[in-house]
């Protein structure tokens, strides 16, 4: 058997991304790591799935649930299972509904994240009305049974954004209105 090409550059990948994407039509982005870390947050914003480029020289990150690494050099083979192993995970998270047990713990697609009672109210409120707006009015009432200030609401919303990163579970702002959760 003839031995692998291996991938040693991120160009020499990029080409190889280029010809699976013309074969197999994989949504699958390769991203330089480290040095193409605003590119990794702006496709995980977009919840496109991602593969990780490491360098040889630097230790890989921590990845979340629609993303993995390989370290280079790599075989062309190696790389393409990496990538079709995100997509098989990518159809599993789709169907995946999260959901909020009663001792106030996230579940999504395997991985778990303890929520404070505040954080869990507030996802659960959104939760109930995934891909549509949940008003600032109506948020406030539901999670603190008052009115409250949007600077407060803020900080809230924030620290849950946080607490969610790398779930693929994603809460907008729509200005002047309120909150949306997106899976």
């Amino acid at each position: 058997m003839p031995p692998q090409r291996r991938c040693h550059t991120i160009r020499q990948v990029n080409e190889l991304a280029e010809r699976c994407n013309r074969i197999a039509g994989m949504p699958v982005e390769f991203v330089a790591w480290p040095a193409d870390e605003g590119r990794r947050r702006a496709l995980a914003r977009a919840a496109i799935p991602r593969l990780l480029l490491v360098a040889p020289d630097v230790d890989p990150p921590v990845v979340g649930i629609d993303e993995d690494w390989i370290r280079l050099p790599a075989t062309e083979s190696d790389v393409l299972a990496r990538a079709s192993q995100l997509l098989r995970h990518g159809t599993q998270l789709q169907s995946d509904v999260p959901f909020i047990d009663g001792e106030r713990v996230l579940h999504r697609a395997g991985m778990t994240v303890v929520l404070t009672s505040t954080e869990a109210a507030i996802l659960s409120k959104l939760l109930d009305h995934v891909g549509t707006v949940v008003g600032y009015d109506e948020l406030a009432e539901s999670v603190w049974h008052r009115s409250l200030s949007r600077v407060a609401m803020e900080a809230a919303i924030y620290r849950l954004r946080r607490r969610l990163d790398g779930l693929h579970v994603h809460i907008a702002a729509v200005r002047g209105r309120g909150y949306v959760l997106s899976l």
